[in-house]
């Protein structure tokens, strides 16, 4: 499959959760605290006119219009309906500059050096085609010392596969160690690609210097399994303080997630 027809099928996936997906994610409490935990980091660095890469339904875009030093949140998304969701909140919010289009066409919609920060939540460059393009178009929009921020689905994400395999689900537990892995859903599929490490630095590494990253859901589960540790209780945060330990550890890259911080040398 070529990458158009490629992200056409994750462009129509999208397309059919697009009603219920502001709702789900307002409601799973595991979500919000990685959201709040990405934010921050996107917070460090200048975002006076910023990029998000697979805007959703915007709540992103929303949350960060309203900080006081933001001039314009501009979002790239290839879903129609998250672009027509997001173009209505546009309507009313000024500061809400939604396009349909992914990341491998960002110097299509934005001059040189215009952009202070790019950012990526819950993994939808896993759902780009070319991610080797992709990066090198959003360098090339990014101001001299600006950051993309991305989150990635992870590869090697540990519990998983021990967790699987102790249930005698081993074609679970190796998913994502194939080229193609089928997303989250046991009903959908949705092809999509999990980065170690190694292959995330070896593609942004072409272009920008890595100055931060950050593991998750490292020992606390999922978002999927949020009803394991509920938010607030003793055992979600006995285990986010664990997961805060590991990242000096070589495990900090095994969890559900992994974040990287890359930046445009001045």
């Amino acid at each position: 499959m070529d990458n158009d027809s490629y992200h056409q099928s994750v462009a129509d996936y999208y397309d059919d959760e697009a009603s219920t997906f502001e709702s789900r994610a307002d409601s799973n409490p595991v979500l919000i605290e990685l959201r709040k935990q990405f934010r921050e980091v996107v917070l460090n660095g200048n975002i006076e006119s910023i990029l998000e890469i697979g805007y959703g339904p915007g709540l992103d875009m929303v949350w960060f219009s309203e900080q006081e030093k933001n001039v314009v949140v501009h979002g790239l998304d290839i879903t129609p309906n998250f672009h027509k969701i997001v173009r209505e909140k546009s309507e009313i919010n000024q500061k809400l500059n939604p396009l349909l289009g992914g990341p491998t066409e960002a110097v299509e919609h934005f001059e040189p050096s215009s952009i202070d920060t790019v950012y990526v939540f819950f993994g939808a460059l896993n759902t780009c085609g070319d991610l080797d393009l992709a990066v090198e178009q959003l360098s090339q929009i990014l101001k001299p010392g600006g950051r993309i921020v991305a989150t990635f689905v992870n590869k090697w994400y540990l519990f998983e596969i021990f967790w699987n395999l102790l249930t005698f689900r081993p074609t679970r537990a190796f998913a994502r160690l194939r080229r193609f892995w089928g997303g989250y859903s046991p009903t959908r599929h949705l092809a999509s690609t999990c980065y170690s490490a190694r292959q995330i630095n070896r593609i942004f590494g072409k272009y920008l210097k890595k100055s931060h990253v950050k593991g998750y859901c490292i020992t606390h589960p999922a978002w999927y399994r949020q009803h394991w540790a509920p938010i607030g209780g003793i055992r979600s945060r006995f285990l986010f303080n664990i997961d805060q330990l590991l990242q000096w550890t070589p495990f900090w890259n095994c969890g559900e997630y992994s974040l990287y911080v890359y930046e445009k040398p001045v």
